[in-house]
């Protein structure tokens, strides 16, 4: 709707930011699932809101992002989750301890007052201080049509959100372990934080003065995800019961691996996490793809392949045969499909399975991860 009368869309946006008249609408509240089976409020700005937002960003993001810490990584201009997780991955054969942090309802806390300041500190522009207070204090639109005022918190889905939540972590934690913590390095993407220890001691000494750091500025750990974590590998010992932690969607934990000359050891490295595993298998389950019978099987793979692509993209960055098991679920229903395809397979599982590696032998790129089992353990 608002593309049907692009430009004089624009220009009323333009005229109304431009004036100071702008105000920000409601934004609509819409609740997805949580791996942990509870759900995430997301804040859905409008169309037009999400272009004033973009022009906002983009004004006060070369301003702040210089400032930002080296380990910040989430929502960053040339950085990656990718890029997090080799340096946690680095760190954890260095370190011994590891403390998981988890910000309770952290988008939905943030204190406006405190993070205010923190923009009006670094932006001279009025303008732009105006319209980031005016979205921090929008009304939530609810699924009744009730308007629910907010008096913290910037909504999970706003275009802006991100770089404010940098900015507020960057004086609330990154800036506080620079000056109190230096030698606790960490990695920091948004809200989700790994801080490397040198002993047991030293990691529950900072979690106790992050529980009262977060509580000065209106924040608070979550009392059961945030936790202290041994990295357990051939070399160290010791009797302590928590030695995992998830991370950007891969587990961390003590796993066989080999060096670069080739020996194998117990080290601790990460891969793709059982929650992360569990939802690709329950996305691939709700495909039906037994269901798509009647269309070519390279149709099939043309429409899968962008999506399993970028599964393998992302999880596949460390052991990446690990994702074999992933995807035996994808396999089984393409030997359901041969079995709806061709009535003749109807009652032979096996000999639909014997036709299904015939023919990824005979065509091995036609369905994206068929790549791992020539690739080995790569």
């Amino acid at each position: 709707m608002f593309e049907k009368d692009l430009s004089n869309n624009l220009y009323k946006l333009w005229n109304r930011l431009s004036s100071g008249s702008y105000q920000a609408p409601p934004v609509k509240r819409v609740e997805i699932p949580k791996g942990d089976g509870g759900t995430r409020s997301l804040g859905i700005p409008t169309v037009a809101d999400r272009v004033a937002q973009m022009v906002v960003k983009q004004r006060l993001e070369p301003q702040l992002d210089p400032l930002f810490h080296e380990d910040s990584y989430g929502y960053r201009p040339g950085r990656s989750a990718h890029n997090a997780l080799a340096v946690a991955r680095r760190r954890c054969w260095k370190y011994a301890w590891v403390l998981d942090l988890d910000i309770k309802g952290f988008f939905d806390n943030i204190n406006h007052e405190l993070l205010m300041r923190a923009v009006r500190r670094h932006t001279d522009c009025s303008w732009v201080a105006l319209y980031v207070e005016r979205w921090l204090t929008a009304p939530v639109s609810l699924s009744d049509g009730a308007l629910l005022e907010r008096d913290k918190g910037t909504p999970q889905g706003g275009v802006i959100s991100p770089l404010l939540a940098n900015l507020f972590l960057h004086y609330v934690f990154d800036e506080w372990m620079r000056r109190n913590y230096t030698g606790v390095p960490f990695e920091r993407y948004a809200d989700d934080v790994i801080c490397h220890c040198r002993s047991l001691q030293q990691a529950e000494g900072l979690k106790a003065a992050l529980e009262s750091r977060m509580a000065e500025c209106g924040l608070q750990l979550h009392p059961v995800k945030t936790k202290v974590v041994f990295c357990r590998t051939e070399n160290r010992k010791a009797d302590y019961d928590i030695c995992q932690f998830d991370f950007l969607g891969y587990t961390f934990c003590s796993r066989v691996v080999k060096s670069r000359a080739g020996a194998l050891f117990v080290g601790f490295s990460p891969t793709i996490s059982i929650r992360a595993a569990k939802a690709i298998r329950q996305t691939v389950r709700r495909w039906r793809l037994h269901c798509w019978h009647t269309i070519k099987l390279d149709e099939v793979a043309r429409e899968i392949n962008p999506v399993i692509q970028g599964w393998m993209n992302y999880y596949g960055l460390f052991h990446r045969w690990s994702l074999r098991n992933v995807f035996d679920t994808l396999n089984q229903y393409l030997v359901r499909w041969l079995r709806r395809k061709y009535k003749w397979l109807k009652e032979k599982v096996g000999r639909a399975r014997e036709m299904l590696v015939k023919i990824r032998r005979q065509h091995p790129e036609l369905f994206a991860h068929w790549n791992l089992a020539r690739n080995g353990g790569q």
